[in-house]
This record gives C-alpha cells, sequence and structure tokens, in this order.
C-alpha cells in the first residue's frame, strides 16, 4: 500500500472543504435544468410532432444504409464524416436548446449551419482545406440567421449576453433601479420555440445533402415517397405555429424512388 502524502492529505481537505458548494453548483444547475426542459416543451407545440417526423425520415435512412458497402468516391469520406459530426451531434443541440442554456445552443446551431454550408462546399467541390465554411451557400433564409448565431457564439454583444442572464422575476423591497443577473438557465418560450425550429430546419437540409447521396451511391436505399410526405407534413406544423414565414419547396422534391 502507497503511504499517505502530504499532497494527499491536503488533496483531502481541499474536497471535504469544497464538496458542498461543488455539489450545490451542480444541483441547482441540474435542477433548473430540468425545470426549463418542461416549460420549453409546453412552449414548442407542434414542433414535438414535426421533430418526430424529421428524426425518423433520418433515422430510417441510417438504419437502411447500416453496415452496407459502396466504393469510395472522390467526395464521399469528406461529406460521411460531415454527417456523422452533425447526427452525434443532435441530442447535445436539441438538450441545450430544452434547458434554455441558450448562449451555448446557439454555438451549437451555428456550427451545424457551418456543417451544412461545408456539406455544400465539397459537394461542389469548393470547401477550402483549413478555411471557415461560406455560409452565403445556403439559402437565404438560413444564412440572415447566421449573423446573429455568431454574435451569440462569440458573445460579442452584452445586450445579448444581458438578454439570457438577467433575472426577470420580483424585485421586491429593492433599492431604486436594480438589474439582478441570475447564474441558472430560465426558459424564454419565444427564443426556445425559434430556436428549435431553426434545429429542426438545418435537419431537413441536411436530409436533401443525404438523399443527394443516397441516389447516387444507394439508390436502393433512397427516401421514399411517404417519407417526403412527412417532411412536407414537418414543415407545415412549423408552419401553423408561426414559425415558418416564407412558402418552401418542399423537401427532396426532385428525387425520385417511390419504394415503400
Amino acid at each position: 500500500m502507497a503511504a499517505i502524502t502530504e499532497d494527499d492529505e491536503l488533496l483531502e481537505e481541499h474536497k471535504q472543504a469544497l464538496i458542498y458548494p461543488a455539489a450545490m453548483l451542480c444541483g441547482v444547475q441540474k435542477m433548473f435544468g430540468e425545470q426549463a426542459r418542461v416549460k420549453a416543451k409546453q412552449a414548442y407545440g407542434q414542433l414535438i410532432d414535426a421533430h418526430l417526423l424529421v428524426s425518423g425520415v433520418l433515422g430510417a435512412a441510417l438504419l437502411r444504409t447500416n453496415g452496407v458497402v459502396t466504393p469510395i468516391t472522390s467526395t464521399s469520406e469528406e461529406r460521411n464524416a460531415l454527417f456523422a459530426g452533425f447526427i452525434i451531434g443532435l441530442s447535445a443541440c436539441e438538450t441545450t436548446i430544452e434547458e434554455a442554456r441558450y448562449l451555448q445552443a446557439h454555438a451549437l446551431l451555428r456550427q451545424e449551419m457551418e456543417i451544412l454550408a461545408q456539406l455544400v462546399a465539397v459537394r461542389e467541390g469548393r470547401r477550402k482545406p483549413n478555411g471557415s465554411p461560406n455560409v452565403t451557400a445556403l439559402e437565404k433564409s438560413l444564412r440572415r440567421l447566421y449573423g446573429d448565431l455568431t454574435v451569440a457564439a462569440h458573445v460579442a454583444r452584452h445586450d445579448v449576453v444581458e438578454s439570457v442572464t438577467a433575472w426577470d422575476g420580483p424585485m421586491d423591497n429593492l433599492p431604486g433601479p436594480t438589474a439582478m443577473t441570475r447564474y441558472f438557465p430560465e426558459t424564454d418560450a419565444g427564443l426556445a420555440s425559434r430556436s428549435f425550429a431553426l434545429h429542426i430546419c438545418i435537419t431537413i437540409r441536411l436530409i436533401e445533402e443525404l438523399s443527394l447521396d443516397l441516389d447516387e451511391r444507394h439508390p436502393e436505399h433512397a427516401f421514399t415517397d411517404g417519407e417526403r410526405a412527412a417532411l412536407n407534413h414537418a414543415l407545415k406544423l412549423m408552419k401553423a405555429e408561426g414559425l415558418i414565414e416564407f412558402e418552401d419547396p418542399e423537401p427532396l422534391n426532385t428525387q425520385g424512388n417511390t419504394q415503400g
């Protein structure tokens, strides 16, 4: 048995002194995060069904192609890695939005948009080694939001940071005008819905990019008419919630496989 050193004893003292505040910090974040998730899901409305439809279409395609071996193309490895990076991060982005950790959520949404832009750049042979993604390749409705997401990700403006950390609860018996900062997440229903809807829209665009690859490399496993209809229905649900303000082209409307 190793001898107990002075450093070991000092570490134990620190741990005993700090275990309570560490537990409190963790516990408060967890408690308010769970409360925020309940409120967010109430705010989402029909977005919950839209998300299920979109996730189901994406999952169905992945299940069909799981383990399928195909020849490597000049772009397939790059695009496969980008698809995988996006999908691995789905849960992290969705949970962060639900738990009202909006600065972090918008950084993740920005990355999702950049992955989508890189997919387009690879497909068109325009990807720059070590270069930033060119979001001008994205449709205007997504592109115009990139700047706002960047401001949040870079915490570049005080008013943006303050808007998601300011306390707007009771301030009784406080002297004069008082500004208070909270150190726990709190749901903003409108921001939660808009952020989640953006995540769903980006995922639909990712599915469109995946559809191009399936048509080229896995035509027998391409998206079905039923899956295309499900994506269209998801867009209709988002429009009914007032979160799509434009007439969007139908997802996958140029793709052809009609199985199932």
